[in-house]
């Protein structure tokens, strides 16, 4: 008896297998269908093999997810469920709420670039959020629909299954997947170590893709050399990183001023190092002008400073303008407009931003430079300039050395604020527009570089802005702004754009002293990290993960986190990606 009943049990697990492997192979195919969305939505590779590369991605993933989803949860349930009519409605539920999450995926990532999170997911429920909660519930409408469809395949390949064993190509299939998803692998890894953008920046097209790379592999063995790599990576922007639309509109002007131009930035100038004591030249300048008292940079480094101040951009779109050499609107503009151009830098211009896309032509200096001797040049430029009938425009870079004590600091801050008392006497004030602020500014903990990059304290973002503009008050500004809100202004209160503010930036006014910000963003490549007017910190990572920081940079708990203002800063950063 008991050798019947085992012989019987062994026989419905077996036919509740076979039965898995067909609705798995139905689901595999349901999968790919959905996910062909995906195509009307990423940035569309523009060669042949970049091409080749999606469509063997999407036949090798989606089948390599949805036959693990069957091992790891379908396949245990076979020996658990004896009942074989339980077994198949448990397993059509399941493939049910699987097929409708990912087609809720493919219009999130269509809205935000992100796949589902439990950020996301917080967003899409959110009964506050009225409008959009109505406009995501008729993604689940075809939920019944997928349902009845399981229903139906379950009950006839049950019903066939014996007819269905006897089929061989099933085989051929499942080794055609296999071999794409190898393929899909193989093809990343190589386009990994060759830098071959149209296959790498489809590294985040799918939920749950994580393509294999092979550089460790290749530099144990001789076949990459990881500095010459890296420096490239550096230099053009990471693998991922995706193609822009910038401006989005061509710029439309009316007849403008053409006011010169001085633009100086200190690498390390902390939001609290402006002082009488400190730098005391700099402050009766800034008692002078207009001061930015709680302003951020769009970055905590170098690179990210500069895509704020020079494109209106979020730092997250600075590999796409390292790949895509894109130019700034307001270099452009200024070349339009045929001023003289003076460039000035105490590192010799070595943020990659200005060499690969800023400007493209400058020229590698072997001569040693420092800030006295950039200040030096840029009296005996302004000199000549002065005597010629055109307007300037000048950028000049000086740089706080690091790893300094807080003495040195001091001292540093000192010598910048000589060489600055030297400088600025030289400017006609009535007839300039100067800007004074930092890409980043200065802490004295001792970090790594790893840490440092993840490190966004109020000492190493929020930076000084200084501006000497005729038609602003002399006076102290508390609002909240960003080193995004600078190009905007420029172009439109100096170059006269008539193109809305949308069209090539994400910032806003920085001289409409009336409007108030919400909120300003950071960021870098792994994070965006969202300041409040308190100085409330979220920091947001690509995959929807975040976490919230009080003004003094301790982590607290957020049982409650602003979906709504997450939301504005999901919209807004998708804005000048290519479709």
């Amino acid at each position: 008896m008991w050798i019947k009943a085992n012989k019987q049990y062994r026989e419905e697990t077996s036919r509740k297998i076979s039965w898995g492997h067909w609705f798995a192979f139905f689901n595999i195919l349901w999968a790919i269908a959905i996910g062909t969305r995906y195509a009307f939505i990423i940035d569309w590779p523009d060669t042949l093999l970049g091409k080749l590369y999606f469509f063997i991605s999407i036949l090798g993933h989606f089948s390599f997810v949805v036959f693990a989803l069957y091992l790891l949860i379908v396949f245990p349930l076979s020996f658990i469920i004896k009942n074989q009519r339980t077994f198949r409605g448990i397993t059509v539920i399941l493939t049910t709420i699987g097929a409708t999450l990912l087609l809720v995926d493919t219009e999130v990532f269509s809205r935000f670039n992100l796949h589902l999170s439990t950020v996301v997911w917080n967003l899409l429920v959110n009964p506050e959020n009225g409008e959009l909660s109505r406009t995501w519930q008729i993604f689940f409408a075809p939920m019944p629909i997928i349902l009845l469809v399981q229903m139906v395949f379950s009950r006839w390949s049950w019903q066939k299954l014996r007819s269905l064993e006897r089929q061989k190509w099933l085989k051929a299939v499942g080794v055609f997947f296999v071999c794409s998803f190898i393929a899909t692998h193989l093809m990343y890894a190589w386009a990994d170590a060759f830098i071959y953008r149209p296959i790498t920046m489809q590294r985040s097209n799918f939920p749950l893709s994580y393509p294999m790379t092979a550089r460790s592999f290749l530099e144990k063995h001789g076949f990459l050399n990881k500095e010459e790599y890296d420096q490239i990576i550096e230099q053009q922007g990471r693998l991922d990183a995706l193609k822009i639309n910038y401006p989005k509109q061509p710029l439309q002007f009316m007849d403008s001023q053409t006011p010169n131009m001085l633009l100086i930035t200190i690498s390390g100038l902390r939001y609290d190092a402006i002082t009488e004591v400190q730098m005391p030249y700099l402050s009766q300048f800034a008692a002078k002008s207009t001061q930015f008292t709680h302003h951020y940079s769009s970055g905590n480094t170098n690179n990210t400073g500069l895509t704020g101040l020079f494109y209106g951009l979020s730092a997250n779109y600075m590999d796409s303008l390292l790949s895509n050499k894109t130019a700034s609107v307001l270099v452009e503009k200024l070349k339009q407009e045929n001023y003289q151009l003076g460039l000035f830098s105490s590192t010799q211009f070595n943020s990659t931003l200005f060499r690969q896309a800023l400007f493209p032509t400058l020229g590698h200096s072997t001569r040693k430079t420092n800030n006295q001797s950039e200040t030096a040049l840029f009296k005996t430029w302004l000199a000549a300039t002065n005597v010629q009938n055109k307007p300037f425009a000048a950028y000049l870079s000086l740089d706080i050395r690091p790893n300094l004590s807080y003495e040195n600091y001091k001292l540093e801050l000192a010598e910048i604020d000589r060489l600055l008392s030297s400088i600025l006497p030289m400017i006609d004030l009535t007839n300039t527009f100067v800007a004074i602020t930092a890409e980043h500014g200065y802490q004295f903990n001792d970090l790594s570089k790893k840490e440092r990059y993840h490190y966004f304290a109020r000492d190493e973002i929020q930076v000084p802005m200084i501006i000497h503009w005729h038609s602003l008050p002399r006076q102290k500004i508390d609002k909240l702004t960003s080193h995004m809100d600078l190009l905007p202004a420029v172009m439109k209160h100096i170059f006269n754009v008539q193109n809305p503010i949308a069209d090539y930036s994400q910032g806003r006014d920085l001289f409409n002293l009336n409007q108030e910000a919400n909120w300003v963003l950071v960021s870098n490549h792994r994070w965006n990290v969202i300041i409040s007017p308190d100085s409330t910190q979220y920091h947001i990572d690509r995959q929807g993960n975040y976490q919230k920081y009080n003004r003094d940079y301790q982590k607290e708990s957020s049982q409650r986190p602003p979906l709504g203002l997450f939301l504005e800063v999901f919209n807004q950063e998708r804005s000048f990606i290519e479709k």
